[in-house]
């Protein structure tokens, strides 16, 4: 089988004409001759006869060697090679081709004026136009889930060139084993796959294998890390304010580049504007907080955000906060509500002193048997205080509402303990026995805290004279706050659907221990609302994810959804109540979607999708973590001539360049030469 021969640049070929112009400049620069009478000169016709032939051969070898120079170098910029034939099965694999195109947020990143999806659209368009009639050819753009241009693979190159001049990047983080495989299903046992990436670490160290019996190409489409700085995270506490409540707002600032940076965090939330600078290590974070006052109840949006840079998509990080009336906490318990030294009485006094002592809080205090219905649907957090013992109805009202979002203290003191620790609230031990001791178990500090904030609290000069002896979960050692020297649990805090739960297997009466006359008591039971309120249950959205957004607002009377760019949203109800529920579609766009009602121009809910953190790292993979599977190859395309040569191509103009210059080296040794043998006068 033969090689043939190609051309880079074939347009260049053109310049051949210019193989003329020494002959041309030779007959119009030389000297014309003038006929003079002069007798004598026949005899130096006849004596010069030899040396004229001389003369003109030495004329023809410069103008050889000078056209043969010319040639050589308009053919070194046509940049001519060599492709070889391929056999039965080489021509198979070349005659299948997918064509993957990372379409992560990343790749929005500018670099010299362009986009590297831009670099990455036109140097896949390059290929799309280099490949043979008869290939069949599939491109795929690589998001959260992979995106093929066309169903299949197919012959119509000009319509794939179609759909990816049309081709946008997206706002999602990339999942380059999903678009590997789907690649993998398009070319079934052979094939070629190019693949035009800024091979983010973060989307590329998954990947571990390429697929097998396949050629894999890579071109990175930059040659240098995308220097970026990012609001990747954002924390309210608590979550759900109230109004006139303080609230910290905690934002998360990423600094991928080698050398340090200050960064300035802008603010806007609510009724408040305001400005940190913080600065942030090489490769490093930093937190900016912030102090925000709402002075009314609704739904706030906002966004925290820093100066644009070469990824100015990530400089931004949206919130949408719900401010209520004040915290309804509703306690359960079956002391007597005179009785002054129960345990309902002391964590009542704990968390409202008076009733100007903690606006935020609302107590309503209940017996088991007078929770009814409607309590038990308003209440954001259940407080469950031995001994009690709750309805089989109530149990059920409050395991659901803890699993949509509420919240459940339950203090475990006596008989009733087993009744107050409802299994779908997920408790992380078991209950065995009751223990008694009579000089009182003292508390060990696990490896979660309860004040992260400060320095740990010592909980070991408490003395507790029983509690309830119990297995922990292996799983669930994490959820242990505090715990006794026999191993049981004494405080946990979990996790239950959107909500949380705690779990107190204290005694918190003056003859149960010392606990509730230390100052430790009321700030660890204002600790814990803290606590529970954060973000506990709530589904961080990114985009390319369906999602849920939830509103109070009744939707009988009909509503509009729209996204960030003002757009309606076609977003059908799940459920509605207490709480409407409506399922969004796959965010397009970072940013804050809006629900309003069709009566009237309030907000009635917000829901906010910001980007995946883990977009904003682009630091680079090391290309040869990247592994070929069986049957497989991989080559790195590292410039855009190796990408027009393909695989296996031998480039001639090197050897065009040698030739080029030994040309001109001749005709300038020639006429070196024959300088020194020129007769002297």
């Amino acid at each position: 089988m033969m090689n043939w021969l190609a051309f880079t640049t074939p347009w260049m070929l053109a310049a051949l004409a210019a193989i003329g112009l020494p002959v041309l400049i030779h007959y119009l620069t030389r000297a014309r001759p003038r006929k003079i009478a002069f007798p004598p000169f026949k005899f130096l016709i006849e004596a010069c006869a030899g040396k004229q032939s001389v003369h003109r051969l030495r004329t023809f070898l410069l103008l050889a060697l000078r056209s043969l120079a010319v040639a050589a170098l308009v053919l070194l910029f046509a940049r001519p090679f060599l492709k070889p034939a391929r056999g039965a099965a080489g021509a198979e694999a070349g005659r299948r081709v997918v064509l993957i195109v990372d379409a992560s947020l990343s790749m929005r990143a500018v670099q010299s004026g362009v986009t590297l999806f831009g670099r990455a659209q036109a140097e896949a368009a390059d290929v799309l136009r280099q490949l043979e009639n008869g290939t069949e050819a599939g491109l795929i753009l690589a998001g959260s889930s992979p995106r093929p241009l066309l169903p299949a693979l197919s012959r119509n190159l000009p319509a794939l060139h179609e759909e990816l001049v049309k081709a946008q990047p997206t706002f999602e983080q990339g999942d380059m084993n999903a678009a590997l495989s789907l690649a993998k299903t398009l070319l079934g046992s052979a094939g070629t796959i190019y693949v035009f990436s800024d091979f983010q670490k973060s989307n590329w160290e998954a990947v571990r294998e390429l697929p097998a019996g396949i050629a894999c190409k890579l071109r990175p489409v930059t040659e240098n890390p995308v220097d970026n700085i990012a609001v990747v995270g954002a924390e309210l506490t608590p979550a759900n304010p109230v109004a006139g409540e303080t609230v910290e707002v905690v934002c998360k600032v990423f600094n991928c580049s080698p050398r340090p940076v200050e960064a300035a965090v802008r603010l806007e939330l609510g009724e408040t504007a305001q400005e940190r600078r913080v600065p942030v290590a090489a490769f490093g974070t930093s937190q900016a907080s912030f102090n925000v006052v709402f002075s009314r109840t609704g739904v706030f949006t906002g966004k925290a955000s820093l100066s644009p840079d070469d990824l100015r998509e990530d400089n931004t990080h949206y919130f949408a906060v719900t401010v209520q009336k004040a915290l309804q906490v509703l306690l359960v318990s079956d002391a007597d509500v005179s009785d002054q030294k129960s345990a309902a009485f002391f964590v009542q006094r704990a968390l409202v002193p008076s009733g100007t002592a903690a606006p935020g809080i609302n107590i309503t205090r209940r017996h088991s048997q007078d929770t009814d219905r409607g309590i038990l649907e308003t209440a954001d957090v259940f407080l469950l205080v031995a001994p009690a013992k709750l309805t089989g109805e109530a149990g059920d009202i409050i395991s659901r509402r803890v699993q949509e979002g509420a919240r459940l203290i339950s203090v475990l003191d006596g008989p009733t303990a087993p009744l107050l620790v409802p299994s779908a609230c997920n408790p992380p031990f078991e209950l065995q026995r009751a223990v008694f001791s009579s000089s009182g178990d003292s508390l060990v500090t696990a490896a979660r805290l309860l004040f992260p904030d400060s320095d740990a609290a010592d909980w070991s000069g408490f003395r507790f004279y029983r509690h309830y002896q119990n297995q922990v979960l292996k799983t669930r050692e994490n959820d242990i706050v505090l715990a006794y020297a026999d191993g049981s649990a004494a405080l946990t805090i979990s996790s239950v659907g959107k909500g949380a739960a705690v779990f107190l297997n204290l005694p918190l009466t003056p003859e149960g221990g010392d606990f509730i006359g230390n100052p430790l008591f009321p700030a660890t039971l204002h600790e814990l609302l803290r606590t529970l309120r954060k973000s506990s249950g709530d589904r961080v959205v990114t985009p390319g994810q369906s999602w849920v957004l939830e509103s109070a607002m009744p939707t009988d009377s009909g509503f509009s959804v729209h996204d960030p760019e003002g757009q309606p949203v076609l977003a059908p109800v799940l459920t509605s109540g207490r709480t409407t529920r409506l399922a969004m579609p796959p965010a397009r766009l970072a940013g804050i979607y809006t629900l309003n009602a069709a009566t009237g121009t309030n907000q009635a809910g917000a829901g906010v999708v910001n980007l995946d953190p883990r977009e904003s790292d682009t630091r680079q993979i090391a290309l040869d973590q990247l592994k070929a599977g069986a049957g497989a190859s991989i080559t790195l395309i590292k410039n855009e001539t190796e990408l027009a040569l393909g695989e296996k191509a031998i480039p001639l103009w090197p050897q065009l360049a040698a030739a080029a210059a030994i040309f001109l080296a001749l005709e300038m040794l020639l006429l070196s030469l024959w300088r020194k043998t020129a007769p002297t006068s």
